[in-house]
């Protein structure tokens, strides 16, 4: 019987597997539009002038005094967002590996929290917390009459937010790598007649500076993407970086997308030389340390053992618990500066939160975007990691290395590129999505789909492949396999991806705060939108549903993941 075959790039193909490869050949076209093609007309933009390549535009942007300090800031602010951010991860890191205090789960738990709340939110809330005619200060001014509450909108106050919001980056890598650290070289040291302090500074410290710089990466990173932060604090007070540079370039008209391109090079150029400058350090201090980690105590603190967890605990009670709790009381308030009294207290900031078409129409859309975003994730990201796991080759690490860089690359400069792309109508259909809301799906997928491949990718190493070839030796087709064998054994990692992904898309506002229109507000939209006109109380309410909303779904998760667990262990 004569097999039918089709002839595809000088290849025989056979009938049965031509569905397959126009599969392939349709991905590798979504990859390159989706991801590759919006920062390549990015580039493009920034190197034309009158539609031929030039440097004009930088060499003008790099000899103006404005756009120099603007670069200057960005810097500055960065830097030493990330030097407190590493000693507070540091030192936090240090004690809950080492020391034998109690609760170590609880703490640690505790210090995570900002990861995932917003940082816009905590900003807003540290707002509350340094306002002059606040809780706090109304109860400093009680004891102490002539105090004044420290100006936030400054360049402290920027550092000093980004300082408490990023220090989880660096503390969850320093705490890994602390207890790789072999106990034979810290005992080797006290035998030599060192302290505590000596041994931290010339052996705990050294060893582990790869995780520290590999932390201190992700915090610059993180500092140079985020937008709410420097937006609300700096903008009031005339403080410019290059995020917020841009952003009012766009929303202004002022300077030409050529402009805001260009500048938005700067900024990724800046990015990619603080990666390779830390991965190098990273690389220079790699240490010998072991493959698992060491969680039992290495020192005892003995009658210092109550200080200590006193003063931890107070520290992530101000740091991370005093702001939230003030940013839920002014969100039941009639108004700012009328007191903390019952009289002053109401619910219609949340009962305005739901009413209102603005802001229920974005959790409407936040919603949306949140769960299309982890379902066309899970299933791009779980392809991408099994071929990359199971078939790799050159072609899956280009395309896995294309679908990473928009999420290593700040998120205002994806935003502008996404809108250099879309904002003319499709080919063919004649149709655009610009400033709707799949044009934000499209920015979502396009910078969240790296997360879920890292997960998923963690969950295909996990699993045998001795249990899919089993699946084949019995006859199964690709599609029984994928079902019954492939999802159910990666199913806990993807479920992570897919959760992270699902936090993130809802409370987005970087990329969102370019791309949103009129009926495509999304929540971090709405809450800045709400800030910068004086709605401080309904900020502060629709805020506090978003914390309230984000930790039941944390809740949800650790439960079905237990669960999960519990039939694993017992199949």
């Amino acid at each position: 019987m004569e097999k039918h075959t089709t002839r595809l790039g000088g290849r025989r193909i056979s009938a049965r597997s031509l569905p397959l490869y126009i599969l392939v050949i349709f991905g590798l076209l979504a990859v390159f539009g989706l991801f590759f093609l919006p920062l390549w007309k990015l580039v493009e933009v920034a190197f034309q002038e009158e539609g031929r390549l030039s440097l004009g535009i930088f060499q003008e942007q790099l000899t103006d005094t404005k756009t120099l300090k603007v670069i200057w800031d960005t810097i500055y602010i960065n830097i030493l967002s990330s030097f407190f951010a590493t000693v507070i991860g540091v030192v936090m890191a240090y004690f809950v590996a080492y020391a034998d205090i109690r609760g170590k789960k609880l703490i640690h738990y505790a210090l995570l929290l900002p990861l995932i709340i917003p940082g816009y939110i905590i900003t807003l809330a540290w707002m509350q917390f340094f306002a002059k005619s606040g809780f706090v200060a109304s109860l400093v001014q009680s004891v102490f009459p002539d105090a004044v509450m420290p100006n936030i909108y400054s360049y402290w106050g920027i550092i000093f937010v980004f300082s408490v919001t990023k220090y989880p980056l660096i503390y969850t890598l320093t705490l890994s790598t602390f207890r790789k650290i072999s106990t034979d070289m810290e005992l080797a040291a006290a035998i030599s007649g060192c302290n505590k302090i000596k041994t931290f500074f010339k052996v705990t410290l050294p060893m582990s500076l790869s995780g520290v710089a590999n932390g201190l990466l992700l915090v610059f990173i993180s500092c140079l993407d985020n937008f709410g932060t420097v937006a609300f604090l700096g903008i009031p007070a005339r403080i410019t970086v290059l995020s917020t540079d841009i952003y009012q370039s766009i929303i202004s008209f002022t300077g030409g997308f050529g402009e805001a391109a260009a500048k938005s090079v700067i900024l990724g150029v800046i990015g990619v030389l603080s990666s390779l400058i830390l991965w190098r350090v990273a690389k220079m201090f790699q240490t010998m340390q072991t493959d698992l980690e060491d969680m039992s105590p290495r020192f005892f603190l003995g009658r210092k053992k109550i200080l200590v967890e006193i003063l931890m605990w107070l520290a992530i009670f101000i740091i991370n618990f005093v702001p939230m709790l003030t940013l839920i009381v002014t969100g039941f308030m009639k108004g700012i500066g009328g007191g903390y009294g019952l009289d002053n207290m109401t619910l219609d900031n949340f009962i305005f939160v739901f009413s209102n078409d603005k802001s229920f129409n974005a959790i409407k859309n936040s919603i949306f975007l949140a769960f299309s975003t982890a379902l066309i994730c899970v299933v791009l990201g779980t392809i991408v990691a099994y071929l990359m796991v199971r078939r790799p080759s050159v072609l899956i690490r280009v395309v896995e290395s294309i679908i990473s860089v928009p999420y290593s690359i700040p998120g205002i400069i994806l935003g502008l590129a996404l809108i250099l792309t879309w904002a003319s109508p499709l080919p063919i259909i004649h149709v655009t999505i610009y400033a709707t809301v799949f044009m934000l799906l499209v920015s979502y997928v396009v910078r969240f789909t790296s997360l879920q491949i890292r997960n998923s990718t963690t969950g295909v190493l996990q699993t045998d492949i001795s249990m899919e070839e089993a699946a084949e030796i019995c006859g199964a087709t690709a599609f029984k396999k994928w079902t019954s064998v492939i999802i159910p054994l990666i199913f806990p990692a993807t479920v992570s991806g897919m959760g992270l992904v699902f936090l993130n898309a809802l409370t987005e506002l970087t990329t969102s705060s370019l791309l949103w229109s009129a009926g495509s507000e999304t929540l971090g939209v709405v809450i800045y939108n709400y800030t910068s006109a004086g709605y401080t109380t309904s900020a502060c309410a629709l805020s506090t549903v978003v914390c309230i909303t984000i930790l039941l779904l944390v809740l949800l998760y650790k439960g079905v993941s237990a669960l999960l667990r519990r039939r694993i262990g017992e199949e």
